[in-house]
């Protein structure tokens, strides 16, 4: 899983980093609540861990801040030191899905990580992803609609595997170039329109085979099934 690490102790959150990694998950740590709200507007998670007390704001606003948008639905693990009956009720009120109290242990942490992907229905990565008429295999880099081959460029495919990677989460235009062009801002954004719109009418993604690809204002672009 890709997760969000919000946590302003350095020692801690390197700790918690190596946990995750040599449990297989990707992390991106950050230790104030504004630039882990923009991180989280630029590229899409599957979890988030969040600390309570922060140099510039608490972790119980930054949930607030989080559930007020729609994007963001993924699982919300609180890590704290704080352990009142009253801020548990608090965190949970306001949208966490689970709490921990500190010192963390790496075992206990990795069994809620992992109850929580069950209940929220996180899949692991797949070689194959399937799209209603789409088939994209990533071992043999190849691409098929309605059992027949279509060809992609190399990011062409790359921006395929992303949107059938991340149904339903907004892939802002900073992200997919940071991860398919390997640059933050150095190319136009319109580079990424254009291969949006290729990938679009390649795979035939349209509301007739009951699914878009959406484009959310001032962030990017959202694959998405037709109300």
């Amino acid at each position: 899983m890709k997760i969000a690490l919000l946590e302003d102790d350095q020692q801690q959150a390197d700790l918690v980093c190596q946990w995750l990694q040599e449990s297989g998950h990707e992390v991106v740590h950050s230790d104030r609540g504004d630039t882990f709200l923009q991180c989280c507007y630029e590229q899409p998670f599957d979890m988030v861990i969040l600390d309570w007390e922060l140099p510039d704001t608490s972790g119980l606003e930054v949930l607030k801040q989080l559930r007020q948008q729609d994007q963001f639905s993924f699982p919300v693990l609180f890590a704290t030191q704080r352990d009142s009956e009253e801020d548990v009720v608090s965190a949970l009120a306001a949208g966490a899905d689970d709490y921990l109290v500190k010192p963390l242990r790496p075992m206990e942490l990795a069994a809620r990580l992992e109850a929580l992907r069950r209940r929220a229905g996180i899949r692991s990565p797949d070689d194959v992803l399937t799209l209603g008429p789409i088939t994209i295999d990533t071992q043999r880099l190849s691409a098929e609609v309605n059992g027949e081959a279509v060809k992609l460029t190399q990011k062409e495919f790359a921006l395929a595997v992303e949107f059938l990677s991340n149904p339903g989460r907004v892939l802002s235009r900073e992200y997919l170039l940071k991860q398919i062009w390997g640059v933050n801002a150095a190319l136009n954004t319109r580079t990424v329109d254009v291969h949006v719109s290729k990938v679009r009418r390649t795979l035939k993604i349209n509301p007739d085979m009951g699914y878009c690809i959406t484009t959310i204002y001032q962030h990017g672009y959202r694959l998405e099934p037709v109300e």
